[in-house]
C-alpha cells in the first residue's frame, strides 16, 4: 500500500490514480514512490516525474520524452444544425463521433471530465452503490473520446474486456460500455 500525496488515502501500491480522490499520480522513477503532482520534478531526487499509467505500463525508460501529457481537443459547442451531431455526412470521410451514452434510462451526453458516485460530470450516479466515488474519466484526444478507469472496485467495460486502472480505452459508436454494474450503449 502506497499514500496518495494528495488526500493521504491509503491506497494499492500498483495504483495509476488514486481510487478515493481520483487525483492522477506522478511517479518518480528514481525513488520508485508516488509524488504530489505538482511540478515536473522530483523534490527528493530532481528526475523527472512520469504519468502513473506510464511508469507502471513500464514505458518510463525515458522520462523526458513520457513526461507531458497527451494534449486533448476541447469539446466543441453544439452547433445550430439541421443535421444531428455524430452522424456521418455523406460522400465525406468524417466518420460519426459518439455524442451521448444511453442505458439504465438515462441518457448522458459525453462530456470531458471524471465520473463517479460521489462527484464528477454525472450526478445521476450519486444513487449507484457499486459505483466507486471517483470511478472514472471521459477524455476527448485527437482519436476521439477515451474513458478511463481510475482504479474502480467494480470496474469499467468497453465490449466487456475490463479496463486496465489508468489506461485509457477508445470508445465509439455502437460500443457496449459497462461502468460497475450499469450497461450502457455508446451512440
Amino acid at each position: 500500500m502506497i499514500q496518495c500525496p494528495s488526500c493521504r488515502a491509503m491506497i494499492p501500491d500498483d495504483s495509476a490514480f488514486c481510487d478515493q480522490c481520483g487525483t492522477e499520480l506522478m511517479w518518480c522513477p528514481e525513488c520508485k514512490r508516488p509524488k504530489p503532482n505538482r511540478g515536473r520534478e522530483c523534490p527528493v531526487c530532481g528526475s523527472d516525474l512520469v504519468p502513473g499509467r506510464k511508469y507502471l505500463n513500464g514505458s518510463a525508460q525515458q522520462p523526458q520524452a513520457v513526461a507531458q501529457q497527451p494534449q486533448t481537443i476541447p469539446q466543441q459547442p453544439q452547433q445550430d444544425s439541421d443535421m444531428p451531431q455524430g452522424t456521418a455526412i455523406s460522400g465525406t470521410n468524417v466518420p460519426a463521433v459518439p455524442t451521448k451514452i444511453v442505458g439504465n434510462g438515462w441518457v448522458l451526453p459525453l462530456r470531458e471530465g471524471q465520473f463517479g458516485r460521489t462527484s464528477g460530470i454525472y450526478p445521476e450516479f450519486a444513487s449507484c452503490k457499486y459505483i466507486s466515488g471517483k470511478h472514472g474519466m471521459f477524455t476527448r484526444t485527437a482519436e476521439g473520446w477515451m474513458v478511463v478507469d481510475n482504479g474502480s472496485t467494480n470496474g469499467t467495460f468497453v465490449n466487456g474486456m475490463r479496463l486496465t486502472a489508468g489506461v485509457g480505452a477508445p470508445i465509439k459508436i455502437g460500443d457496449e460500455l459497462t461502468i460497475a454494474t450499469i450497461d450502457f450503449k455508446v451512440q
